[in-house]
């Protein structure tokens, strides 16, 4: 995989680390450099018209020590847009947190969880001014996995075999492109059509964010796919983006 100095966030899958953990790690190393004192982490697994949720708590316990919480600002970002506290094991955030005190040790962490609507997109643009006024260096990180694809997901628009691997590509393609160049709702509306990411609102809410930092474009780190891990019926993509 490449590796740049990345300067705002990226997008990450979350998978197990066997499958797409590497993905996950060259974001957060191409981010480290910012040395960030807050870390902003999306995640999804809700669909449109949910509430979005937020982690109200003081730490957060990995195997490498604790992650402080921004508990202040959580629980002002939850009480004035009425989001509801996360308090639901997912995958989403649970798998990065590791990760992210590995690469930003120091840094605080906010993680909310936003469902595939463009009201949650324009949540984050308010949380970013919010936290602005106390932290000048941020890192913005969107947990998501691209096309689930076969029997296990009860999608196959395109049979299985060779054909349905390289369907799921060219869907999953799609939507790299439309996240690369920032169109929050170009991709959301994507997601929704073709089933092409599990957690599009975290994508939505990131290329909100990171346009209001300054970036202009993204650049693809790496894209695999399940299969290319264990090769089976049923897959899953994903990708590496940073901003």
């Amino acid at each position: 995989f490449k590796t740049i100095k990345g300067k705002y966030g990226g997008v990450i899958p979350h998978a197990g680390w066997y499958y797409s953990g590497d993905l996950a790690a060259a974001v957060m190393h191409s981010l480290k450099d910012v040395n960030p004192e807050l870390v902003i982490l999306y995640g999804g697994h809700l669909p449109s018209g949910k509430t979005p949720l937020i982690t109200v708590a003081d730490e957060w316990e990995t195997p490498l020590g604790n992650i402080q919480i921004e508990k202040e600002v959580a629980v002002e970002i939850k009480n004035k847009y009425g989001l509801f506290e996360d308090n639901y094991p997912d995958n989403t955030i649970e798998i990065q947190l590791p990760l992210v005190k590995y690469y930003f040790p120091s840094a605080k962490i906010l993680a909310l969880r936003l469902p595939c609507s463009l009201e949650a997109a324009e949540l984050s643009e308010n949380l970013i001014k919010v936290v602005q006024k106390t932290y000048k260096n941020i890192v913005i990180l969107a947990s998501t996995d691209l096309t689930h694809y076969g029997d296990n997901y009860d999608f196959a628009p395109a049979g299985q075999g060779k054909r349905g691997l390289d369907w799921v590509k060219k869907n999953d393609k799609c939507f790299i492109d439309l996240s690369l160049k920032l169109k929050t709702k170009d991709l959301l509306e994507y997601a929704e059509k073709k089933q092409s990411a599990c957690s599009s609102g975290a994508v939505a809410g990131l290329t909100v964010a990171v346009k209001m930092l300054g970036a202009v474009k993204g650049e693809l780190l790496g894209y695999k796919t399940s299969y290319d891990v264990v090769p089976a019926s049923s897959f899953v993509g994903y990708a590496g983006i940073i901003y």
